[in-house]
């Protein structure tokens, strides 16, 4: 134990304290509850506020709720003594969790203006650079809580802030802080031992009231400059870079209203100390939170781009928020870009100069990506997220990803993690980095020692800030970033220097270090092995994201289609937009996986419902743009459309004399359109022959036990699972031995963390078949069509399936419904069938991906769940069979 060092410890604790002089409270403070509501001018006096019902907040009074919101208002008077005097205007409301997003979030107004905001990273903020002295001050605070309860406290006060204490404060706690990562016996830690001791031995703390400790601080901070801050000393050869940055979430533990609110105070938070602290840079991606901003207060976005134009303010990322990258289609992820790209052009004439794909917080990153990025002028991507891997740890930080066609983009991983003193010690290291950096000495050289390609370069990036109403980067941070700057750290070769950098100028410096180097590559698809649920929660959200996809590039052709066909066919730009915008949004990284709270999806539906009744309006007027267009009589007649790239047969369900009827229409050219008339519709019927089903038999109990069609015979087991699917064709059974197809099977789904976002390796321990079947019969058997249904319960959960069987193709559809009401149970569908190959192969964006069916690595072990879209395929030499969906993205494929 070193006591000398813990003294000096103390020593400097104390100076944190003394910093803050002259605490003033008000004498009063009202409360009253708020509205979902963010005024620019708060006047309590006002007709807009009339209805609000104060009362008077006593000392210890508590507040709170879950997503409310309070107003707090009283009135100060300066001393007259502070004349000159730097104010903080500071607020305890008695949390403690540095990364609790539901903290109490404040929005400060002075003298009826939106001033500030606080928090518990934000906890003081300035008042008065130079207080005139004596002057009233008008406070009102409109205050965000998130909690189960009334658990919040409201404690106002100001202090005046001695500068000489706090720079001598900021200065010896750098110090403190960089030689205590150090080992006890390295000589940059003794050396660095006396200054600080020599130095806090000068400090008179007999009376810290009294002129003689005021005089000891100034010596204080001359020795220290002297000994330390002034003397020359090499500089050293690796460079952390860092950027101010917060992560807001879109929507995560709140709604998109209270959205809005984060990003307005974080980036009130960021132009204030820009304010203070004339070197602080700040970025920030996602268009789609200016978009809010903008909206909700216009004088805080015309600021943000007064920064923009000064070159302090960036805007990079080029999305339009930060997307799920699995489940999101190909031409989604373009639509991400376009509008991301578009937006920060208008806004800030930033878009076109768009370099860099900011994604730190996604769960995965498809194979597409790299190819759509180069094909959009994006050179660069960074992540964080692959640092969250359960099992295998990407081996590096820097390399060049490889996409589908052999497009590359320069990819980095940013490092940011705490130093480890002893990084033998303690077992097996983490991979986690993070993007909520905290630009303090132990995160600057963490970066540095984390990184694993320092043979490729010396530079590194960290972005440092709080995020999801954290408020971003802290007066504390830029204080201690400009120390490290300044060369604190210049006395030991392991800590590097600090700059403060743009990112895509950090991007430029890293592709400059690499020239002439060898550069690993990663091929193939960035597969996160952790979050895996998030390609099946919410079922709802995955059906309407695909669904809408699909509805989107409907509406766009048809209106192309009409507008080739009818030249006074006006395109809908400004709906289909609003309809793309309402898509992108429901695609952020934590609504689309599944993993918000339920308000969430309840707009979510509301957009996707929005969104259905614009592609409906649209198409509708394309389609009869369409078939009027070379047509005189165009009524009575069916005009269908195939929208695909290929020409395509299928039914086409319409009515008939008052009749639903189905109707095979054949050969249907790409993207092109068949005219059917009556007479056609008639000569296809008189055509009809027998049914699909040209035999069946029945079980015990009355149930379907089996059928044949033109291209199967197949048997049913008492459980409605099929126990034989034979290929008539191929004369070969399709199930594998001792298996059954549509075997509907339930997991308990207990993850250790994360629940709606994880499903454990371990999930198959425990299982249970659905064999509760209350109807498997023969319901349809036209000439086109014939299906099975089958009805089955589970607990308190009721499944239906329509098992349809064509005449002109061998699929087999499985329509389900599925009335759910379970909780942490996983419902799976499982077809084993008879077909060995060691890959499958996965639909993804603009292509598809092999993995392995094996289990051979721990890489392959990892990828138990996987995400594909439209089909998954298992074929060996001669044969195969595909599994197809309309709105699922999560499989698995074993044992092939």
């Amino acid at each position: 134990m070193n006591r000398k060092w813990d003294r000096i410890h103390t020593i400097i604790k104390t100076l944190g304290e003394l910093r803050f002089k002259g605490r003033l409270r008000p004498e009063t403070i009202r409360r009253a509850d708020a509205a979902y509501d963010l005024p620019a001018v708060f006047e309590p006096e006002a007709e807009a506020f009339a209805g609000l019902n104060w009362e008077t907040a006593l000392p210890g009074d508590t507040w709170g709720g879950a997503d409310r919101h309070f107003w707090f208002d009283t009135q100060v008077k300066l001393p007259a003594d502070w004349r000159g005097e730097k104010v903080l205007l500071c607020l305890s409301t008695g949390a403690t969790d540095l990364w609790n997003t539901d903290n109490p979030q404040v929005i400060v107004y002075r003298d009826g203006q939106m001033y500030g905001t606080m928090d518990l990273n934000h906890n003081r903020i300035l008042l008065a650079e130079r207080a005139a002295g004596g002057e009233t001050v008008d406070l009102s605070f409109y205050a965000y809580s998130n909690s189960a309860g009334r658990t919040n406290f409201f404690d106002v006060s100001l202090c005046a802030l001695d500068r000489e204490i706090d720079q001598l404060y900021y200065d010896l706690k750098v110090l403190w802080d960089l030689a205590d990562l150090m080992g006890d016996e390295e000589n940059g830690r003794l050396e660095l031992e006396e200054v600080l001791n020599r130095c806090v031995n000068l400090l008179d703390l007999r009376d810290v009231s009294g002129p003689a400790f005021a005089q000891s601080v100034k010596a204080a901070e001359a020795f220290l400059q002297t000994a330390h801050y002034s003397a020359e000393r090499p500089l050293p050869r690796v460079v952390v870079h860092g950027i101010g940055h917060t992560h807001i979430d879109v929507a995560w533990k709140w709604p998109l209203r209270q959205t809005r609110q984060k990003a307005v105070r974080s980036f009130l938070t960021v132009i204030r100390l820009m304010e203070e602290y004339p070197e602080y840079r700040f970025m920030s991606s996602q268009p789609q939170l200016y978009q809010f901003v903008k909206e909700e207060a216009p004088w805080l976005y015309e600021k943000i781009r007064e920064r923009v134009r000064e070159g302090r303010w960036e805007t990079e990322g080029a999305m339009w928020l930060e997307a799920d990258c699995n489940l999101s289609s190909g031409e989604s992820l373009i639509r991400h870009i376009l509008y991301g790209k578009a937006f920060f052009q208008e806004e800030f004439g930033t878009g076109d100069g768009q370099e860099v794909l900011w994604l730190p917080d996604v769960f995965g990153y498809c194979v597409a990506l790299p190819q759509i990025l180069r094909q959009a002028g994006i050179r660069y991507f960074m992540t964080t997220k692959l640092g969250w891997n359960e099992y295998n740890q990407i081996p590096n930080d820097t390399f060049y990803w490889r996409g589908l066609d052999g497009s590359e983009v320069l990819t980095y991983f940013i490092t940011t993690s705490d130093y480890k003193k002893y990084p033998q010690v303690g077992g097996r290291r983490s991979f986690e980095t993070t993007y909520n950096g905290r630009m303090n000495a132990s995160q600057v050289m963490g970066t540095w020692q984390r990184y694993r390609n320092k043979d490729l370069s010396r530079d590194v990036l960290t972005c440092f800030g709080f995020g999801d109403g954290g408020g971003g980067t802290t007066r504390e941070m830029l204080e201690e970033e400009k120390r490290l700057e300044a060369g604190a750290g210049n006395f030991t070769g392991d800590c590097p220097a600090v700059r403060i950098t743009g990112v895509k100028e950090f991007f430029h410096i890293l592709e400059n270090n690499l020239e002439g180097k060898k550069v690993p590559r990663w091929c193939g698809e960035l597969y996160l092995e952790f979050h895996r649920g998030t390609y099946t929660s919410m079922a709802r959200i995955k059906k309407n994201n695909r669904e809408c996809e699909f509805l989107l590039m409907d509406a766009e052709l048809l209106c192309v289609m009409a507008g080739l066909a009818d030249q006074g066919f006006s395109y809908p730009q400004q709906e289909l937009k609003e309809a793309w915008k309402l898509l992108l949004l429901n695609q952020f990284h934590d609504i689309l996986p599944g993993s918000s709270i339920g308000e969430v999806y309840q707009d979510s539906d509301r957009q996707f419902a929005r969104l259905r009744e614009i592609c409906a309006q649209v198409t509708e007027r394309a389609k009869r743009g369409i078939a009027a267009a070379g047509h005189d009589e165009p009524d009575g007649k069916w005009f269908v459309v195939n929208q695909l790239g290929f020409d395509r047969s299928g039914l086409v369900e319409t009515v008939v004399n008052g009749q639903k009827r189905l109707l095979l229409v054949e050969n249907v050219p790409a993207k092109g359109v068949r005219v059917l008339s009556p007479s056609d519709w008639a000569a296809r019927e008189e055509a009809e022959g027998t049914g699909v089903v040209l035999s069946w038999e029945h079980g015990d109990g009355g149930f379907l036990a089996g059928l044949r069609t033109d291209f199967y015979d197949l048997r049913f087991d008492g459980a409605g699972e099929i126990i034989s699917l034979y290929d008539r064709r191929e004369e070969r059974e399709i199930i594998a031995a001792g298996g059954t197809g549509n075997a509907l099977m339930v997991f308990e789904d207990r993850p250790e963390s994360y629940d709606a976002w994880n499903i454990d390796e371990s999930y198959e321990e425990k299982q249970w078949a659905v064999t509760d079947v209350t109807r498997l019969e023969l319901v349809e058997n036209t000439a086109v069509r014939a299906v099975v249904r089958c009805e089955k319960r589970f607990m308190s959960s009721a499944i239906r399936q329509d098992i349809c069987f064509y005449r002109h193709t061998a699929r087999i559809d499985f329509v389900t419904t599925v009335d759910w009401r379970e909780s942490q149970l996983l419902l799976k569908a499982a077809f084993p069938v008879d077909v060995l190959a060691e890959r499958a192969v996965y639909d993804v964006q603009f292509g598809n991906v092999e993995r392995p069916t094996h289990r051979n690595t721990s890489w392959e072990q990892a990828k138990f769940e996987v995400c594909a879209h439209k089909w998954a395929d298992l074929s060996e030499y001669g044969y195969g069979v595909a599994l197809l969906n309309n709105c699922k993205y999560g499989y698995d494929i074993h044992d092939g």
